[in-house]
């Protein structure tokens, strides 16, 4: 657990005292505190166990031990904001099965995010995972289900896509083309990647038209128009992708401004 902690620290370079603490129940982790921050941290150890046999590189160790440090900030600053973990019930061991426990919830969608986190090849994904935990230990108003697809929907997009969710998610309308692109000729290469990019999230039920006009091909999409939908919202809100750096940003605004 320790080389997993400080294999994230070393890669986000973000102190990992406090994760320790936490892990081990020590003075550190008290901003936690009370009975369901006791049950988060039951959930997060078991999580860390089954998770740490199945990372067999070092690439695997940075991505894994990044999210779990990541998320563990976000969290604590979160508390230390005076906001409370959503209901216990999501933190505590279901009943028992066939003689067997049955793990949390939050166990369970902790372990997805750890390997969606692993499996992470376009390593800027690993701090929205990171994000999408964070905010799912506060989300009282997604159940668990609800919360399994939409990291489903996380791991499916590029991070390119995640970011389109963020700047479709807060749009200045005016600073991006306000008609499609029906009879607009030979299009750039990069500007046809980002509306095929928008187009699969358009077919996701992610992505509407303001004006609820159908969008049969890439050249019926009006920049201008674009706002997100259903789980469109819940991707934006889980993972905040419009708090990427303002560089990853750039292309969309390049390419269809």
């Amino acid at each position: 657990m320790e080389q997993l902690i400080a294999s994230g620290a070393g890669a986000t370079g973000v102190a990992a005292g406090g994760l320790v603490g936490f892990l081990v129940g020590g003075p550190p982790g008290a901003v936690i505190g009370g009975a369901t921050g006791a049950l988060l941290q039951d959930g997060v150890k078991a999580a860390v166990g089954h998770v740490a046999e199945r990372l067999t590189t070092q690439s695997e160790r940075e991505r894994v031990g990044s999210c779990m440090l990541l998320a563990y900030e976000l969290i604590a600053q979160r508390l230390n904001g005076g906001e409370e973990l959503r209901e216990a019930s999501f933190f505590k061991r279901r009943e028992r099965k066939a003689q067997r426990e049955l793990r949390s919830e939050a166990e369970e969608l902790l372990e997805g995010s750890f390997l969606a986190a692993r499996d992470a090849y376009e390593e800027r994904k690993v701090e929205l995972i990171a994000r999408f935990y964070a905010n799912a230990a506060f989300a009282r108003d997604l159940d668990s289900s609800h919360l399994n697809h939409i990291l489903n929907l996380a791991k499916l997009l590029t991070y390119r896509q995640l970011v389109i969710v963020g700047i479709v998610g807060h749009l200045d309308r005016g600073t991006v083309r306000a008609m499609d692109f029906r009879g607009s000729g030979s299009l750039r290469p990069a500007t046809i990647g980002v509306l095929f990019e928008i187009y699969q999230m358009v077919g996701l039920d992610l992505i509407n038209s303001t004006d609820s006009s159908y969008m049969l091909g890439v050249a019926d999409i009006n920049p201008s128009l674009l706002q997100l939908q259903g789980n469109g919202a819940h991707l934006f809100n889980l993972l905040r992708p419009d708090q990427v750096p303002e560089d990853d940003k750039r292309f969309f605004f390049d390419a269809i401004a």
